[in-house]
């Protein structure tokens, strides 16, 4: 059963706005603990629910300087409430983890009274909030994924990339699934936007840096044309941008469009 251990107050103004609470459970799925943060917020504003990155935790988005600047502000702005989650570090929505969010989600509506929840997440954080959304789209009212691609074909990249982390976030992701795609098509499969298309009916805005080195954007065009013709789905990609741009494409955290006026040489699809 899940079981919430302690709710405790975060007193750090430097860092946590006031009446942001670290939430710690225990898992229903195998026992193990995890935690949260949670500010509590307007509520007839949409809830956002953050998911980290690759390699981060739940406090990144109050922790890390830049993300802080631009989102945390936007958020507070809106007197949105938030829930910051942990979810088995880098996971990328494994069953423990998409447990463990299932569980928390059905306590913080019932104990906060949660109103529509969109998901915001980049890089990891992205993959993570589509997996979920092509698991329980029933449960998601939109999603801001900034910076993403197939999950499968997101860790196949990187356990074929040169690149040290790229590897190491396979092999982290793989132990949290028990095994690899090649192992266990069907986990993974249900949890891959192009095999799901379907069901995403929510809205939906992705954001993609051009040039992004970690993720090939020929990969997140590929969603681009699986989604291509549905009314809530708006694609906007960065010309000659980096892995991080994706991040700071300026969103309405109500209607998830981006703002307009601000979206100077941004390419933008519907």
């Amino acid at each position: 059963m899940f079981e919430l251990l302690s709710t405790t107050e975060l007193i750090d103004e430097k860092l946590y706005p006031a009446g942001a609470r670290h939430l710690r459970y225990r898992s229903a799925f195998d026992g193990e603990t995890d935690w949260a943060i949670y500010l509590p917020g307007e509520p007839a504003s949409n809830v956002i629910v953050y998911l980290h990155g690759s390699f981060a935790d739940a406090g990144q988005l109050f922790h890390r300087q830049d993300i802080r600047d631009f989102w945390l502000t936007r958020i507070l702005h809106g007197r949105h409430p938030l829930l910051s989650i942990n979810m088995r570090g880098t996971s990328y929505m494994s069953p423990a983890a998409t447990r463990d969010f299932t569980d928390l989600l059905d306590y913080c509506r019932a104990e906060y009274h949660f109103g529509k929840v969109v998901l915001l997440g980049g890089s990891g954080g992205a993959s993570s909030a589509m997996a979920y959304a092509c698991l329980h789209p029933e449960r998601i009212d939109g999603v801001i994924a900034m910076g993403m691609c197939d999950i499968i074909a997101r860790l196949n990249y990187a356990r074929q990339s040169d690149y040290p982390v790229l590897q190491e976030l396979a092999r982290v992701a793989f132990a949290a699934y028990g095994g690899s795609p090649d192992a266990l098509p069907d986990l993974y499969r249900r949890r891959s936007v192009l095999a799901n298309v379907e069901k995403l009916t929510m809205p939906i805005i992705l954001t993609m840096g051009e040039a992004d080195a970690l993720i090939p954007v020929a990969e997140t065009r590929k969603i681009v044309l699986a989604m291509h013709g549905k009314p809530n789905f708006t694609y906007v990609e960065i010309p000659n941008g980096d892995h991080d741009s994706a991040l700071w494409v300026d969103i309405d955290l109500e209607t998830l469009m981006p703002r307009q006026g601000e979206n100077g040489g941004l390419i933008q699809y519907r």
